[in-house]
């Protein structure tokens, strides 16, 4: 039983201290993340962040941490123009790295 305990007591410090080591990547910072994703390929763009993945974003693979899910334009002079599915930015919570920029698969 004091084995359990001890663990679970290592288990929530190394919690904490990920936290103050790495802290969370805010709706912000995650924003501005995707904003340099674009830079490369699309000006001054209106992106839309979600806090949770939308049930009609359809994304295949694992993603291996909590994400902000940005949708953006796809940046090739077609938004607008096409019929097609959106483009979505997973921006991770934790490390700040983009997980994910591509379709969300919810054309038709």
């Amino acid at each position: 039983m004091a084995h359990d305990t001890t663990s679970e007591m290592v288990m929530n410090w190394l919690e904490h201290l990920k936290i103050l080591l790495f802290p969370p990547v805010c709706h912000h910072a995650a924003l501005d993340i995707a904003r340099q994703a674009l830079r490369r390929s699309t000006g001054a763009a209106s992106l839309l962040c979600h806090g949770r993945k939308p049930a009609n974003f359809h994304i295949y693979g694992n993603i291996p941490e909590p994400c902000w899910w940005i949708v953006a334009p796809w940046g090739d002079g077609k938004d607008g123009f096409a019929i097609r599915s959106s483009r979505v930015i997973a921006v991770g919570r934790q490390t700040g790295k983009v997980r994910y920029d591509g379709s969300v698969g919810d054309e038709g």
